[in-house]
């Protein structure tokens, strides 16, 4: 038998048994992409700005109250947890485009950040948290002063090692 002639075998098959390799292949692939809408759907929009001082955070949540709202540190990293309850319409839902449902944020804190400085704000819809900075993480700025020469800390020389008083000196 030639190349040819068992690929046309292969493709010898009836359009019923195609229409249904044709609908398996579609919800397949459309369970597949409802995976993914759903797990971007469900994450929490982020904004992040730092400082020297702090990090801020916004998460948009909107139509979420504050009893709805979570937020906790565990392990150094922020979860921020929230659930909209679709609200209950006499008649038949048309259309909707609301997202209802648990909205969930993880974010890894960087070990120069204390957790437990966070402060948290629910204004018109987003959730700002600052986070301050640790103090010794904080950058510190070292004062210079002008000496005379005679008083000049000599460049091989820690302060620590300053002379001391030998045999026969004056105390």
């Amino acid at each position: 038998m030639s190349p040819a002639r068992t690929f046309s075998r292969i493709w010898n098959v009836s359009p019923a048994t195609l229409d249904e390799l044709r609908r398996e292949f579609d919800n397949a692939l459309g369970s597949a992409s409802r995976c993914v809408r759903e797990s971007v759907g469900s994450q929490i929009p982020l904004a992040l700005w730092e400082d020297d001082d702090r990090v801020v955070l916004e998460l948009e949540v909107p139509g979420i109250s504050q009893d709805d709202l979570e937020v906790q540190v565990e392990a150094g990293v922020l979860t921020v947890a929230a659930k909209r309850v679709a609200p209950e319409w006499p008649g038949t839902l048309k259309h909707n485009e609301h997202r209802h449902g648990e909205f969930l944020r993880r974010v890894r804190l960087d070990e120069s950040l204390d957790p437990t400085s966070i402060e948290a704000e629910l204004q018109n819809g987003v959730l700002t948290l600052a986070i301050k900075r640790r103090v010794e993480a904080q950058p510190v700025k070292v004062a210079v002063r002008v000496r005379d020469r005679e008083s000049a800390i000599e460049p091989n020389r820690r302060p620590s090692d300053a002379p001391t008083a030998g045999p026969g000196s004056e105390t």
